[in-house]
């Protein structure tokens, strides 16, 4: 099913590539850069992460969606900013993963998750496993087939938790889940929550892979999830609420005019965001822009500057984040402690000497 339609979208779309853009709302601080194929990844790719000891290391799926489908590791160069440039050699097969779609995150102790379609599975791979220690259907609990899966990460609302999106009904849910006593996990019968990822106009955005972002990114204010919807061509930005679920009356798309949008992740040195393609041209490409962490960034460009301290000023004096003065969300609040106080002002100096977002 996906191939088909994979296939016809291809066909529709002729020329598509020269029309990728950002969307200015965000900003000029975000870029495309493509890096191509990668050597020796068979296609179509599916989900993308960095080996959780090694942050210049990239695994990514190959043949995905069928039986024969792996998880493949290759070494990435970077430019002399640090920012990620190409590969260095062809890649190699670090585990078998069947039918890996979108979704491919470490979780607890190191295991490798991965999303299954269209059998609507999560696999689990232990450190040092070349094939999946266990695999489990999740038909009880997300409708048929899942896309993506992620971790929310540290220092994010829900950090821990586990989140999946179907592909086939744009419908993403947090999933319980506990240890086995085998070094894998149980996934409870039935999701914590279930959020429509689709407002009925558009029959489906497809969602393929999650990916978590800090406010003070360009455009960005608040805690947000960047999800790769294969359906509508574009990675989309989602504001989350306090367990890591996306707002989705809160959906932008920062990037457009995309083909086959696939598995996410960010570069463990730069904070950039990365995707995969699935069919087309079959690549990975590099959104650099992102960083880290930039929350003194107030204003949402480039630069933490004088504009910043313009926005900050105001609310160090209110202090007491409760106060009805202080702007929603108290956003000069830098180490979430619920005043806007002498300990953010140090924060703040520290990325203002800075400038620039790193």
């Amino acid at each position: 099913m996906k191939r088909a339609i994979a296939v016809a979208l291809f066909c529709a779309s002729a020329g598509i590539a020269s029309a990728q853009t950002i969307n200015p709302d965000f900003g000029g601080c975000y870029a495309l850069r493509h890096l191509g194929q990668v050597p020796g990844v068979p296609a179509n790719y599916g989900g993308i992460t960095f080996k959780f000891d090694d942050p210049d290391v990239l695994l990514i799926g190959g043949e995905a969606n069928t039986e024969n489908a792996a998880i493949y590791a290759v070494r990435v160069t970077r430019d002399a900013e640090g920012a990620i440039d190409g590969f260095d050699g062809d890649a190699v097969i670090f585990a078998s993963a069947p039918q890996i779609d979108g979704g491919l995150a470490y979780g607890p102790d190191n295991v490798l998750f991965f999303s299954g379609f269209p059998t609507n599975t999560i696999g689990q791979i232990k450190a040092g496993s070349t094939s999946p220690d266990k695999t489990t259907n999740l038909d009880s609990a997300l409708q048929p087939s899942m896309g993506a899966l992620q971790f929310v990460p540290d220092g994010f609302p829900g950090a821990g938790r586990l989140k999946t999106a179907s592909y086939s009904y744009s419908e993403w849910a947090d999933i319980p889940f506990a240890p086995d006593g085998s070094g894998t996990f149980n996934f409870g019968p039935t999701a914590n929550s279930l959020i429509p990822l689709s407002d009925g106009v558009i029959f489906s955005n497809g969602p393929e892979g999650i990916v978590y972002v800090q406010p003070g990114n360009p455009g960005i204010t608040k805690y947000s999830v960047l999800i790769s919807e294969f359906g509508s061509g574009t990675v989309s930005c989602y504001e989350v609420d306090s367990i890591g679920d996306p707002i989705f009356s809160t959906r932008r798309e920062l990037v457009q005019g995309l083909f086959g949008t696939e598995g996410g992740t960010r570069d463990p040195r730069t904070g950039h965001f990365l995707f995969s393609t699935y069919g087309g041209g079959h690549e990975v490409v590099v959104v650099t822009g992102f960083n880290t962490s930039c929350r003194p960034n107030l204003n949402g460009d480039c630069y933490t500057d004088d504009a910043d301290f313009v926005l900050f000023a105001p609310m160090y004096n209110i202090l007491d984040c409760a106060d009805p003065a202080m702007p929603v969300g108290c956003p000069a609040d830098l180490n979430d402690d619920g005043f806007v106080d002498d300990a953010d002002f140090v924060i703040f100096v520290d990325a203002y000497n800075r400038l620039i977002c790193v």
